[in-house]
């Protein structure tokens, strides 16, 4: 009788040690699968311009690069911009705080060109073109629009 209970008590344990190990290889099988497959699901790109933006300036010239005498009789407008992903977002406010414009979309950067698709769908018509420069946490943003070239000078934010 204790030889039997013994025995009996022995393959409970083996039995029990096979179901853990059986237990702990499959769990991490899924969860190899599962950041298999998050990873291509959500695989980050990022971009030499991640992170958040302030802008700091604009400046407008005449298509020969004439400066334009600039008339400041608007209110202060403040401009975030975050770019994480390839996509970006920017925000203006006035001084009060209320939101004046907003947009999102994508970002494709090639060494000369920066490109903002309004939207998430890269079209053509969506698209605004910028030449760009970085030099010490500033980014330069030139574009041409109806003759004018208007520079912005963003800054980045710690």
């Amino acid at each position: 009788m204790i030889k039997n209970l013994q025995l009996g008590l022995i393959l409970r344990n083996v039995y029990s040690g096979l179901l853990l190990g059986l237990l702990l290889i499959f769990s991490s099988l899924f969860y190899g699968l599962a950041l298999t497959n998050s990873d291509k699901k959500y695989q980050q790109h990022s971009s030499l311009l991640d992170g958040t933006w302030r802008l700091i300036a604009v400046h407008q010239f005449d298509k020969s690069g004439k400066p334009l005498a600039s008339v400041d009789s608007s209110p202060v407008l403040q401009s975030l911009k975050i770019v994480a992903n390839l996509h970006f977002s920017r925000v203006t406010t006035a001084d009060d705080g209320r939101v004046l414009n907003a947009s999102a979309g994508l970002i494709e950067l090639t060494k000369e060109r920066y490109y903002e698709y309004a939207g998430f769908k890269p079209d053509a018509h969506s698209r605004t073109t910028y030449q760009w420069q970085l030099h010490n946490g500033r980014l330069t943003q030139r574009r041409t629009d109806n003759d004018r070239i208007i520079e912005e000078i963003w800054q980045l934010v710690d």
